[in-house]
C-alpha cells in the first residue's frame, strides 16, 4: 500500500487497489480497508476485470531485483521485511 500525497503517484496507474469477484471478497476487501483506518482511504475495492499479462520483462521482478542487489541487499527485500 502506498499513499499518493506526492502527485507523481496520483491517477490510474500507480495506486492501491483490491480487486474482487464476488460480493464476498467484497465484504472482506472493504473490512480490510476500514482496519487500515486513515491510510484505507488510500485503497480502491473495485470489481476485477480483464486481466492482461504484464510483458515479459515485469514478470518475476522482486526475483530480478535481487539478482540485480546480491552483493548488497535488496530494496525490494527490504521494503517486504
Amino acid at each position: 500500500m502506498h499513499t499518493p500525497a506526492d502527485p507523481r503517484w496520483a491517477g490510474t496507474q500507480y495506486r492501491s487497489a483490491i480487486f474482487v469477484l464476488t460480493p464476498e471478497q467484497r465484504e472482506l476487501a472493504e473490512k480490510a480497508v476500514l482496519a487500515r483506518g486513515a491510510l484505507g482511504k488510500f485503497v480502491a475495492v473495485e470489481d476485477a476485470g480483464d486481466f492482461y499479462r504484464a510483458e515479459e520483462y515485469h514478470q518475476k521482478y522482486i526475483e530480478k531485483a535481487t539478482d540485480m542487489r546480491s552483493n548488497r541487499g535488496s530494496a525490494v527485500e527490504s521494503f517486504l521485511i
